[in-house]
């Protein structure tokens, strides 16, 4: 199905995402505090009328994808094996996704996959694709964190760098350092992401499938993640090279997670 939106719809979505935010606690989470909850109401804006009702009717009535965007890590330490379904181990040299070396134990890929099929199937009970949804709505932003794709050292975690002064990994610097340090709250990274979508042409992005979009953020990671100075301090220079990063990966999960939930719900 052809990805269409109305700009205008997304320009509606700042007010109301402004109020969401200012009431709902930020949890650290992977991408930050905000990066979950951004692609989300952003991608709650491209939904197809059919699939928004169909959202409301799945969460309930005041229940918006922002506020169960977060839940999946919420819940990971009461439910430990969903652990691997957050990342997906490629290679450094991978130039395509095998599900058998990357995606053994289940990954991030598989998991949306699998989930989305759950979502779609309605002779399944409610609560079910409740969850299903939820699944969804978390991995989709999960698989554009650059370092959720990477199978070396740990995804960064085994990457030392030195930030503002103090010690971290590579993998929590991009996860919410960095997002933190930039962004004093949810609203001012809404707007920047939000920018993207609006001067861009994103409608070729909603294209692909979950293991084309891994690939593509591997690559990100090999171009632009792991070029940090041979010192590992991280300096105003690297900061300026990661922002536009940051904001063109939200973008992007905020436009394929639109398109997998019309094409999942849009029809029903």
């Amino acid at each position: 199905m052809r990805f269409r939106w109305s700009m205008r719809l997304i320009r509606w979505a700042a007010p109301c995402a402004l109020v969401l935010f200012l009431a709902l606690p930020s949890p650290a989470l992977a991408w930050g505090k905000a990066g979950h909850r951004v692609v989300a109401t952003l991608a709650m804006s491209l939904l197809t009328p059919n699939a928004r009702s169909q959202v409301a009717d799945l969460l309930g009535p005041h229940v918006t994808l922002a506020e169960v965007a977060t839940w999946a890590d919420e819940i990971r330490s009461n439910r430990p094996n969903t652990g691997p379904w957050h990342y997906v181990n490629l290679p450094r040299d991978a130039t395509a996704y095998d599900a058998t070396r990357d995606c053994a134990r289940g990954c991030v890929v598989s998991a949306i996959d699998q989930s989305l099929r759950m979502l779609q199937d309605t002779s399944r009970d409610r609560t079910v694709r409740e969850e299903a949804l939820r699944w969804v709505v978390h991995f989709v932003a999960d698989l554009h964190q650059p370092l959720h794709v990477v199978a070396e050292d740990r995804g960064g975690n085994d990457v030392l760098v030195r930030f503002l002064g103090g010690q971290t990994n590579l993998h929590r610097l991009w996860d919410g350092d960095l997002i933190d340090h930039a962004w004093p709250n949810a609203v001012a990274l809404y707007k920047p992401v939000q920018a993207v979508l609006l001067t861009a042409t994103w409608q070729t992005s909603a294209n692909g499938s979950p293991a084309d979009w891994a690939l593509e953020t591997h690559r990100m990671a090999l171009e632009a993640v792991y070029l940090f100075p041979d010192s590992r301090v991280i300096d105003d220079r690297h900061l300026a090279k990661a922002l536009p990063v940051i904001h063109e990966q939200l973008a992007k999960a905020a436009v394929r997670l639109a398109e997998v939930l019309n094409r999942a719900l849009g029809q029903n």
